[in-house]
């Protein structure tokens, strides 16, 4: 498939779906038996292969060049600012300084396997829809769609805010040239057809709790996000009460939330066992020995100020020596047994979206932001904020999302989509605020154009 990257030019077959399907896909969450080997002939032709297929999208969301650590969340990590790299591979550095150039192997590498992710959902949403009733029932058909819709609105989304403007397709591909001619759609145009998905889901799937597996819920809570980036703060302030005022949820303890897996502050997270291990712990700086990077020196102040961290001091601890200086490690990925968590959608998040989204909207509601701003403070322990200036709630709330969201990929794109990345790390140069299109990419396709600046 020219269309995207070299990497499915040149392993259509694996692109195909069988890769995914022959994936392991152990996570612990993942309930039904994945087999190991399914040929290219017999590719969904049913509810359990395509339930195979799916759970091959999922394992996918999970490797580590994507949600599983050391990829796309790392780029998010390093470009933020707030993270310091300790590794020896120089194309993370350059997030750091945001002097990435086309060529830098993390951003193919992430390309390539979101991409990858489009595809396999593009296959279990193509093939389901044509298999008759004697081989899935409705409720399987709707299930399994409703899940791959999401899957592939996750991955679309993330593009868009990393690379703006990208090329969709929305079938299968089979062969290199299936989607010659292709152009990219803006970021605008790309969000819309998240939305399009999310909405296709949302009729779909059922309104059950499942912290691990993609529900109404889920979309929700991406409905609230991707709202509050179009800048629809009413549908995003709409979404975010859905689960806010869900008993199923709630704002726990620190120590509980960081010591637990599937508890009620998450929405969906994404579960790894001993078997399908997380990059996570190896990936940034572990206690005992320095991998690849860890939270800075200004992170750990903001942490351990008890008027910005409260109980968030327990994410970082430091291990500072006389002959090693800020030396600062993470505990959010604790479990050296590499099966932490990681967390997509929580609902901490869903306050924060709810207090942006009432303190801009068209009519702003201060005190519901206010009120939704100092539900995550309390539950920090840190003081309550009091003004009642629109500026100084907005600047408070980019700021607690920043101590929220430490240790989670949140903190650039923050930035970027409120158009202060300049002021903030000091990018002026907004072209810099989304990633060059890999090189290879735009070797292999006619159709791609690479991004302002670059």
């Amino acid at each position: 498939m020219r269309k995207f990257t070299s990497y499915f030019r040149y392993n259509i077959a694996l692109l195909a779906l069988t890769g995914l399907l022959a994936s392991s896909c152990e996570s612990y969450f993942l309930d039904a038996e994945p087999q190991q080997s399914i040929s290219d002939g017999s590719v969904i032709i049913d509810a359990a292969t395509a339930e195979t297929a799916l759970l091959g999208v999922y394992d996918k969301v999970q490797s580590s060049n994507y949600y599983g650590g050391d990829g796309y969340q790392a780029a998010a990590y390093l470009a933020g600012g707030d993270n310091i790299w300790v590794g020896t591979l120089n194309y993370y550095a350059t997030f750091i300084t945001h002097t990435y150039r086309s060529d830098n192997t993390l951003l193919n590498n992430v390309w390539s396997t979101i991409f990858t992710v489009v595809n396999g959902a593009n296959n279990v949403i193509d093939k389901v829809e044509k298999l008759d009733s004697k081989t899935i029932t409705d409720a399987q058909r709707k299930q399994i769609s409703g899940e791959a819709y999401f899957l592939r609105s996750l991955a679309y989304f993330d593009l868009a805010r990393a690379w703006g403007n990208v090329p969709v397709v929305l079938k299968p591909t089979t062969a290199p040239d299936d989607f010659d001619g292709v152009k990219q759609s803006t970021q605008e145009q790309v969000y819309r057809q998240v939305l399009e998905d999310l909405t296709k889901a949302e009729g779909l799937l059922g309104n059950t709790v499942d912290r691990n597996r993609v529900t109404q819920k889920t979309v929700s809570a991406f409905k609230a996000r991707l709202h509050l980036y179009l800048g629809e703060y009413e549908n995003a302030e709409e979404y975010a009460t859905k689960l806010i005022s869900d008993s199923n949820y709630e704002l726990i303890s620190w120590a509980s939330f960081i010591n637990s897996k599937n508890s009620r502050e998450s929405i969906f997270e994404l579960a790894y066992s001993t078997a399908d291990r997380s990059a996570h712990y190896g990936a940034w700086s572990s206690d005992g020995y320095r991998n690849q990077f860890g939270p800075g020196p200004a992170l750990f102040k903001l942490l351990q100020d008890p008027a910005t961290g409260g109980d968030r001091k327990a994410l970082i601890k430091d291990m500072s020596t006389p002959a090693i200086l800020n030396y600062y490690v993470q505990l959010l990925y604790w479990r050296a047994t590499n099966d932490n968590p990681t967390y997509l959608f929580r609902i901490a998040e869903q306050y924060l979206i709810r207090a942006e989204a009432r303190a801009k909207k068209a009519t702003p509601d201060l005190a519901g932001a206010v009120a939704d701003l100092n539900a995550v403070k309390t539950r920090a322990k840190v003081p309550v904020f009091t003004s009642t200036n629109k500026a100084a709630i907005e600047r408070a709330i980019e700021d607690e999302r920043r101590a929220e969201f430490a240790l989670e990929p949140h903190r650039w794109f923050d930035l970027v989509r409120t158009g202060r990345a300049g002021a903030v790390l000091g990018v002026g140069n907004a072209d810099k605020w989304i990633f060059p299109i890999p090189f290879n990419d735009l070797a292999a396709d006619k159709d791609l154009v690479q991004n302002k600046g670059y």
